[in-house]
């Protein structure tokens, strides 16, 4: 693909004084769909306490659904399964009577405690619903931060009249130099820019109603390999990642932002596995930066992780401490993925308060 066209810094600022003009008036698109308040703990606890081990289990993964209405088959396991998630992608999204239709019919496979509907929705390059007021994070990166934080705004709430209630944005990858993979989704190449850009994003969709994760830990703009083909090789200390790569991810997690997704990469200086599948990444970001939120991972049947079975992925991943198992292109059926891992806990090889500590963290996000 190439580089989508950048329009210029004086447009773009003209649209962000109009986006912010419509937020202070009280526009619709100021009133998101989705409530923000989070849960109580009590409330979690007593949740979780209801829920039995196969719901609890099933929490952690995030599926996709074929077409731009459900199956019967779809539909009868969603409500079954009870998964935490539904993934829409491109191949989803038809007219938007029929996408407001599949959402609506999604949540009411479990209406005691609905799935997240997540998106990929970064503007310009990677985009799954029409009509997005925001523009890529190249062109925002072109802005001031509260710009950027206003477009950042205007997209979640129209995310959340669509039915969104998350959405993996923003990239907080380095574009290095024009080879990069991420050179025409990232907000620009210079650590400390792309932090202040990042951390603006984050706290301008604040309190919209949808959760967002910021992406690819702990950073894919380093060479011109594509993850869902091939593993990437990052030759990178941990000491000169927190100086460079790391920067803007600390300033997300700084700014509040509520889940981060681990990219298929390979740091070899840190660890032998995959950094989704990586304990050493996930201690990175909990011990390093202090992140409390959500982790999840980036799509697991890519190309990235072709060395490894699939039941395998799911075992290294929660292992690794990961809270949301994120599947576009799942390599078996879902619901033998979730088989496995609750056969695993009740063999004893996954302790139950390990699927707990996750379900926890993604119904204190409000996801639930």
């Amino acid at each position: 693909m190439t580089a989508p066209h950048l329009t210029s810094r004086r447009t773009l600022l003209g649209q962000a004084a109009l986006v912010a003009a419509a937020l202070g008036a009280g526009s619709a698109a100021s009133q998101p769909r989705f409530s923000s308040a989070a849960p109580t703990t009590d409330d979690v606890e007593a949740t979780l306490e209801a829920m039995p081990l196969a719901e609890r289990v099933a929490r952690l993964f995030v599926v996709p659904v074929a077409g731009t209405a459900l199956t019967a088959p779809e539909a009868s396991w969603l409500r079954m399964a009870k998964p935490g998630g539904v993934l829409l992608v491109g191949s989803n999204i038809g007219t938007p009577n029929e996408a407001a239709a599949l959402i609506a019919e999604i949540l009411t496979t479990n209406p005691a405690l609905p799935p997240l509907i997540a998106v990929d929705q970064e503007g310009g390059l990677v985009s799954r619903l029409p009509g997005d007021p925001a523009p890529s994070a190249p062109e925002l990166g072109l802005l001031a931060p509260a710009a950027i934080a206003a477009f950042a705004r205007a997209r979640a709430e129209f995310l959340a009249r669509w039915g969104i209630s998350a959405n993996f944005a923003p990239v907080a990858d380095i574009a290095w130099d024009g080879d990069s993979f991420m050179a025409g989704r990232a907000f620009g190449s210079d650590p400390n820019r792309v932090a202040e850009d990042v951390a603006a994003y984050v706290k301008g969709a604040a309190g919209t109603g949808v959760v967002h994760g910021a992406k690819h830990f702990p950073g894919h703009g380093r060479g011109s390999t594509d993850s869902h083909l091939a593993l990437p090789r990052v030759d990178l200390s941990l000491a000169e990642w927190g100086q460079t790569d790391g920067v803007p991810f600390a300033a997300a997690v700084e700014a509040g932002v509520e889940m981060v997704m681990l990219g298929h990469l390979l740091y070899p200086e840190w660890d032998d596995l995959p950094t989704s599948l990586s304990p050493v990444a996930v201690e990175v970001l909990r011990e390093e930066l202090g992140f409390t939120g959500v982790v999840v991972t980036d799509d697991l049947g890519m190309a990235a992780l072709s060395d490894f079975g699939p039941f395998e992925t799911v075992d290294l991943a929660v292992a690794a401490g990961v809270d949301l198992l994120l599947y576009a292109m799942p390599p078996v059926e879902p619901g033998a993925l979730l088989d496995h891992l609750v056969g695993q806990v009740r063999s004893g090889a996954v302790a139950p308060e390990r699927i707990d500590e996750s379900v926890r963290r993604v119904l204190m996000m409000g996801l639930g």
